[in-house]
């Protein structure tokens, strides 16, 4: 796996409001685990500790951040990955 350095921004907009930030690492892993989490962060209802059921742009924000974006990155520079139903808009960047 490439070393880095690895930059990631994100934005999720669902039902409990808009999740934003930034990640910078040498690691892929590290920015993949933190979009997750703030992915999943998105998806919970804080005042009752619940996370609503995932629902299709999750499945493919995972399966896109483990098959193809790591690799897009490193060939092309920038990975992006925006769901149908706006709820995510994740950029990678890979700068060696």
């Amino acid at each position: 796996m490439p070393h880095g350095p690895w930059h990631a921004e994100w934005t999720f907009i669902s039902e409990n409001g808009v999740t934003t930030g930034t990640a910078r690492t040498p690691r892929y892993v590290d920015i993949r685990t933190a979009v997750f989490k703030a992915a999943d962060k998105s998806l919970r209802d804080l005042a009752h500790e619940e996370t609503v059921e995932r629902a299709e742009p999750w499945k493919l924000l995972v399966g896109a951040l483990y098959s193809e974006a790591m690799l897009s990155a490193d060939e092309l520079g920038t990975w992006q990955y925006m769901s149908p139903d706006g709820w995510a808009n994740v950029t990678i960047r890979f700068t060696p």
